[in-house]
């Protein structure tokens, strides 16, 4: 009977694991956190969990986010979309194609660009082409898939949110001044506290000596 509750209990924390490891291996978007006004490169992480290759990978790029430009990437064709014109051109997707990742296998496609201006959460939609021609779309919300139950080709966006890093770094001096003072007002007391010791020490060794 134990051996049997063993085994269950084996396949039951087997089976949490892959429900996990399926649910959060989607198409991501890194780092999760950049600064306000920041170049960055940004890495898109594609995994493949269909039985035929990944062929296709379109990302759609947020408001707001300036200067993109993708990295040179081996083996795949990559295209880019602009709205607006001239001088006012900003890409709004990045399209690679023409490449393969094998099942069970993922890769990684880079490309920098600058973030905004002012703090928000950048929201990284994307979309999967299958060989067969499937397409997995990467755009949809938390909130929209909290009440959908296992929806084939369909998955969460990836985030970033941007910081003002620049006003928490403007902080940190005066904290560390902050600090500073308090430590040398904590060293006077001392001083304080010890010399009263001193004069005290002295009075009774007087007085003991008045004493005799």
């Amino acid at each position: 009977m134990l051996k049997k509750s063993l085994a269950f209990l084996c396949l039951t924390i087997g089976s949490l694991v892959f429900v996990n490891t399926s649910v959060y291996a989607h198409v991501t978007v890194k780092p999760a956190e950049v600064g306000v006004g920041k170049y960055q490169n940004f890495v898109v992480s594609v995994p493949v969990e269909k039985e035929n290759p990944t062929v296709s990978v379109k990302l759609l790029i947020p408001g707001g986010v300036e200067s993109v430009m993708p990295n040179v990437k081996p083996g795949w064709k990559i295209d880019t979309k602009k709205t607006g014109q001239g001088e006012e051109a900003v890409v709004s997707e990045i399209i690679w194609s023409a490449g393969n990742i094998p099942p069970g296998q993922r890769d990684e496609f880079v490309f920098s660009a600058k973030t905004p201006a002012t703090t928000t959460t950048l929201e990284w939609k994307a979309y999967q082409t299958y060989q067969d021609g499937t397409v997995v779309a990467w755009d949809k919300s938390s909130e929209e898939l909290k009440d959908k139950k296992e929806v084939e080709n369909i998955g969460p966006f990836s985030q970033t949110k941007i910081v003002d890093d620049i006003a928490q770094s403007t902080a940190a001096p005066k904290s560390t001044q902050e600090n500073l003072s308090s430590g040398s007002n904590s060293g006077i007391l001392q001083m304080v506290a010890y010399a009263s010791l001193a004069i005290s020490l002295i009075a009774l060794v007087i007085s003991l000596k008045k004493k005799q």
